[in-house]
Formats: C-alpha cells, structure tokens, sequence
C-alpha cells in the first residue's frame, strides 16, 4: 500500500525538494533564538547534517567544511521551526495536489511539525514518508479517526476501537462530540491500559471536570470551559451556542480563576484555537476574505462554502452579536488566568477549517494571543518549546542547541521585537530539507496560478 502510495506521489511531482539528508550544511553569521530563555545569541555559526545541530560556535571560530553548503544568516535570526498543534490533514479521498498544496503551505510558513487531529489509516504511511524525506512537508504527528456519537456504538465498542488504534500504530486518539458518559469513561479507561493519549473535544455529558479527572493531553478550542465560567443554574437556562458562546456574558472572574488553577493541578494542557471562534462569531465574512490575501492558495469552492456558512451562522435569528463579542473577549481573560496558574498552551489554529488557510491562519493565532496579553517569548514557546515538552521530546526539538534536530526556521528580523516577522521566513529547514527563500515563492506562486485557474472555470 505504502509503495503504490509513494508512486503516485512521485508520479504527479510530489517530490523532495533541497538537499537529502546528511547534506551538510553551515547557517553563517546568524542570530539564534535558542529558546531556553529569552534571550539572543549574535553572530553564530551553525552547522548541520544528517537531520542535527551537529555544533554551534561564534562566526568565524570555526573553519567551515569544504563540502557544506552555505546560508548566509547575517541580519537574520534563526529559531526553532513552529508546531500546529490542531492540525488538518486531507484525507486519501481529497485530490492529492490539495493534499500536496496544503503541505507546502504549512511549510512555507515555518510550520515543521503539525499534529493531524482527524486521523485515518493513509496519514499513517504519509506520517513515515515525511519523516523519511520522501515527501516535503511538515513531521506528523497523527490520531486515529474520531471517537464520537456516531462511531461509537456502546462502551465495549468504544474499547474496542481504542485498542485496535492502539495496535495501528496511532500517536493518540481524537475526541469529538456526542459520547455518552459511559462510552467516554470505557475510552478513557482502555486508552490507560493501552497507553495512548487521547485528545480534543471534551463531551457535553462528559463535562470539563470529568475531562480533567481523565487526564486530557489537551483539551482544543478550550471545549466546555465556558460551562465552568458560570453558575450551573446559567448553564440549565440557556441554550449556549457554538462552543456555548452565549454564555459569555455571564463568566465570573473568580470561576476562570479556579478551573484554571483546577487544570494546572490535573496536568492538562490546552490548544486555544482563537482564531476560528473570531472567524466564525465575529468577522464579516465579506470583508475577511478582502483582507487576506492567502485564500488565492485554496480553491474557490472551499473558500465559498467557508463564507456561506458563517454568513448563514451571523443571519441566524439566535445569533448574539453581543455575546459573540463578550465570548472572545472572556476567552481572551481566560488565556490569561491559563498562563497565570502555570496551565501549559500550545499553539494552534485549526486549519484548513473556515477561513483559515494553513499556515497562515497560525499568523493569526499569534495576533490575537498577543493582543490578549500573552508576550512575545510566550507565544513563541506555545509553538515550539511546549509542544516538544507535551511529547515528552525536550531533548530532541524544540529549541536551537546542539544535537537537536534541525527544523528551524530563519527570518529576517527578531521575533520577539514584533512577532510579524514570522509571517515571510527567508528559509525553512525541516531534518530532511532546506527550503530558501526562492523556494518558497515558487511553491507559493505555483499554488496561487492553479487555483486561479480553477477560479476561472
């Protein structure tokens, strides 16, 4: 299967592009974000093969190797390359240029690990050839296919599928909607015994203190928080909404307080996914597709069906714009109280969902955690730091140090003097390839004249 997979790949141009692994390679004269602390390194020599930081030394200390290839780092700023933490893969019934296209995309971008959160049997073999380079994109990370109130047929059904994704190989298991309390509690039992993490949604009959008690590797979209923001006589009256919006208005301080405290004592971590609760409650969908330039890199119809139905969801006559903006405002405090009680955040953006174009939509994941009060060296650890603690890979990625792997990306000013400069990384190394600054904008330029072909049809 995996071999009848990678020759249509190869077949339709789904090539590796840069040097093969083991290519040496020296970043001259560059400033390092290490990101063990905030801080700076200037002008460093870096020197990289076989998928490694092999050395680190101040520029010019050490002679360079006559068979590396050179990047010239002078003026720019290297770090860790970006974790998408809620992550979308297509699946094997998409086309396979959309699947390609949304590789690329998260690369480009500074995206050199994303954890696909809708697993399914292909992502497994796709999972192997990007890790071996035989595919340029991202590292996966993958779940199973959804758990939810439509696979799941009972506890012992719920059991079951645990342990058979469990035997498939599967990083963790995803969580959806729709579980009853006795089929969410045989799950989280059986993934215990089986040892696989299980992440996502968090059920309403389930409830966010019993998803704590469980032990969640995350929580995502902050999924049944706000039913703890409130009192429970609140809850009864109201039908709150989309991620039970329309219970904003009523949130207690004090509430986020302690079910943030409630989550750093359980050890659980959470991927906010701002963006698509802004894109969804609050933006005018006419007026963010003029501003985002990056939806010519997705197909028409994709785009057309994202605006459909927010236009649809903001024309309801149960839609509160009022709540709406209470909703992100309060999930903004809540960001907040997280950090405040030393619960972990990972970054994470939910794409390709509505208007959220990957890689692209992480640039405004970063936007609006800035804005909530979150700071710069903060966000940019939810991204790279954090999601290699979360795996238990601390030593292995995350941070620019000798003998980690080199996922990196290099940008042309200091993040953490405006985190825009992440939005136009002049070049992206995953363990496998280096992507330059050309690179990128052929692939970029590439995807943009297809679709716009498909635009015109």
């Amino acid at each position: 299967m995996r071999y009848l997979i990678l020759m249509l790949m190869l077949s339709i141009g789904l090539l590796p592009m840069g040097a093969a692994q083991g290519d040496p390679y020296v970043i001259q004269q560059v400033n390092i974000l290490p990101m063990d602390e905030e801080r700076v390194v200037e002008s460093q020599d870096v020197f990289i093969s076989d998928g490694r930081i092999q050395a680190i030394h101040p520029s010019g200390e050490q002679d360079l190797p006559e068979e590396a290839k050179v990047i010239s780092g002078q003026g720019r700023y290297l770090m860790p390359g970006l974790a998408e933490m809620h992550a979308h893969v297509p699946g094997e019934d998409q086309p396979m240029q959309l699947r390609e296209d949304i590789l690329f995309l998260y690369l480009s971008n500074g995206i050199t690990l994303a954890r696909g959160m809708l697993g399914e049997p292909w992502h497994l073999d796709l999972r192997q050839a990007l890790a071996e380079g035989e595919i340029t994109g991202p590292r996966l990370i993958t779940s199973g296919p959804s758990l939810n109130g439509n696979s799941v047929d009972g506890p012992e059904d719920g059991a079951r599928m645990v342990r058979e994704q469990a035997d498939a190989g599967y990083d963790f298991l995803k969580i959806h909607p729709g579980l009853t309390r006795a089929e969410f509690d045989a799950i989280a039992k059986a993934a215990d015994e089986a040892g696989i993490p299980f992440a996502g949604h968090v059920p309403v009959d389930v409830g966010i203190q019993r998803a704590l008690e469980a032990g969640y590797a995350s929580i995502d979209h902050l999924d049944r928080y706000p039913r703890a923001w409130v009192p429970s006589a609140v809850v009864e009256e109201s039908e709150p909404g989309f991620f039970d919006y329309r219970l904003a208005p009523h949130a207690e301080s004090e509430r986020l307080e302690a079910i943030a405290e409630a989550t750093r004592e359980a050890g659980v971590w959470n991927v906010p996914t701002e963006t698509l609760m802004h894109n969804v409650l609050i933006k005018d969908p006419e007026t963010i597709r003029q501003q985002r330039p990056e939806f010519r890199y997705l197909p028409e119809d994709m785009i057309n069906s994202w605006i459909d139905r927010v236009r649809d969801s903001q024309s309801a006559d149960d839609y509160d714009r009022e709540a709406a903006q209470a909703y992100v405002e309060t999930r903004k405090q809540f960001l907040l109280a997280l950090r405040d009680a030393g619960a972990e955040l990972l970054l994470g953006s939910d794409a390709p969902q509505i208007f959220n174009v990957p890689g692209f939509s992480i640039h405004h994941e970063i936007a609006i955690m800035e804005d909530a009060g979150l700071s710069r060296y903060e966000i940019l650890r939810s991204g790279t730091v954090n999601p290699a603690r979360f795996f238990g890979q601390e030593r292995e990625w995350g941070q620019v140090q000798e003998g980690m792997r080199s996922e990196l990306v290099l940008l042309r000013g200091n993040p953490l003097e405006d985190l825009d400069h992440l939005r136009d990384p002049a070049g992206v190394m995953t363990t496998t390839h280096w992507l330059d600054q050309e690179a990128i904008g052929e692939g970029l330029r590439a995807i943009e004249a297809r679709y716009a072909r498909d635009g015109d049809d």
